[in-house]
């Protein structure tokens, strides 16, 4: 004798739930509220402006991070919404025409034209591998 297993699901007994769809609005809502106020704070931080470098200066200190693989960090002579963007900060690892490779701390390559480079310092290299270290320890 056998015996027959019957599954019942909610559906099947016409229970209708809209699951996600009633937790959008409030997502939604909630996640533009944290946006609005991230960039509030980010506006807030002014970036003062460097001193603007001539092309030999950033050209010596880029092949010195490429040969000696120390970061450093390029503010780039670009503004928007009024003030200018945050420092850009890592190692550089190529460079073709007038275009450099950066590795950042997150790992990705960011691509950067000379032109668009308006001042390049140093990162003291402690700091820049503890800060790595500690972002990338795994749990």
């Amino acid at each position: 004798m056998t015996q027959e297993i019957v599954k019942l699901s909610p559906d099947a007994l016409g229970y209708k739930d809209r699951g996600k769809m009633k937790w959008t609005g409030l997502m939604l809502s909630d996640h533009s509220e944290a946006l609005k106020k991230q960039k509030q704070t980010t506006q807030s931080l002014l970036i003062a402006p460097k001193p603007k470098q001539s092309l030999e200066e950033i050209s010596a200190c880029l092949y010195r991070s490429y040969v000696n693989k120390r970061p450093l960090a390029i503010q780039l002579d670009i503004i928007k919404e009024g003030c200018y963007l945050p420092d850009t900060e890592g190692v550089i690892v190529g460079s073709r025409d007038d275009t450099i490779y950066i590795k950042q701390r997150d790992r990705e390559t960011k691509r950067i034209d000379l032109e668009d480079i308006r001042h390049v310092d140093w990162i003291d290299t402690t700091q820049w591998y503890e800060k790595y270290e500690k972002q990338h320890v795994t749990i």
